[in-house]
């Protein structure tokens, strides 16, 4: 179907109001043709799916700068959506604190409030839970990275050739619904999957065949907004925190005391739930694709 259409007829089509189609075309979110005889803005197909596209995301709650940065290709819709993911449950941790602290005033009156009181409580939870907060978030923003940087399957062939090795790629990348395009067949082929260099080559276990997928150019791939220096100290952590965490394990369950007191019973409690978090770490970076 090839047609053009009037910003009105636009709009009706769209759902999407004259006014803020303009301020999208301001945006430099589409560029209709002008029509050569009037200068009037015509639509072509192309605009009203972008229209529709704009509309989608943007009852997401989606910026209009994110929104440009995925029409023009410089992030892709999984970065896009993680990072919207990533702001509505911000937004919604924010909800619920407000919501329970609107919960915590007991006065009848504006006149019975002490404000300097509840503007302190506020700032306080604000700074205990904002210094956590940055901290997992950096973390799982690693976790994440570590997750594309590397990973490993076991594949259904023995991969004996390029040709093999080649169709247990694209069989491995539909399953898991990857955009692969296969740049290079050989025993160590190279892909690309969202625009990121992989190369992969295979290795022999004791469960099989296993196929190691590694970036190109893995220094490429740091979290946005997250400085060099503290994405090495992230991951180093993410390294040493398992034989840090199963040597605190062992050391806790020797002691006979430990069970005696609540202090000892949290303080074992907090250490096996870092553990387990550990283990998910590692399964999700290094071994989610593992076929036991």
């Amino acid at each position: 179907m090839n047609f053009m259409l009037s910003v009105k007829e636009a709009s009706k089509l769209t759902g999407i109001s004259e006014q803020n189609i303009r301020y999208y075309e301001k945006q430099k979110l589409i560029s209709p043709a002008r029509n050569s005889g009037n200068a009037y803005r015509q639509y072509s197909e192309g605009d009203i799916r972008k229209l529709k596209l704009i509309r989608l995301f943007r009852k997401l709650d989606m910026p209009v700068a994110e929104i440009r940065k995925l029409f023009d290709g410089e992030i892709s819709l999984e970065e896009a959506l993680f990072m919207q993911t990533k702001y509505l449950e911000d937004e919604r941790k924010k909800l619920n604190a407000a919501l329970k602290f609107c919960s915590s005033i007991h006065e009848s009156s504006i006149a019975d409030m002490d404000v300097d009181v509840y503007l302190k409580k506020m700032d306080e939870e604000e700074k205990r839970g904002s210094v956590f907060a940055e901290f997992f978030n950096d973390y799982k923003a690693v976790v994440r990275s570590e997750a594309k940087r590397t990973f490993s399957f076991m594949p259904d062939a023995p991969c004996r050739n390029p040709r093999e090795f080649t169709e247990e790629l694209l069989k491995f990348a539909n399953k898991e619904g990857l955009n692969i395009v296969i740049t290079k067949e050989s025993m160590s082929p190279h892909f690309e999957i969202d625009g990121i260099e992989y190369y992969a080559y295979r290795k022999g276990s004791r469960f099989g065949i296993i196929v190691y997928c590694e970036m190109v150019h893995p220094e490429d791939y740091i979290p946005e907004g997250m400085d060099e220096k503290k994405y090495y100290r992230y991951r180093a952590l993410s390294i040493v925190a398992f034989p840090v965490l199963l040597f605190t394990v062992v050391i806790l369950l020797s002691r006979g005391d430990l069970f005696t007191t609540w202090e000892g019973i949290v303080a074992f409690g907090v250490v096996v739930v870092a553990f387990l978090a550990n283990i998910y770490y590692i399964f999700y970076s290094y071994g989610k694709n593992f076929k036991w």
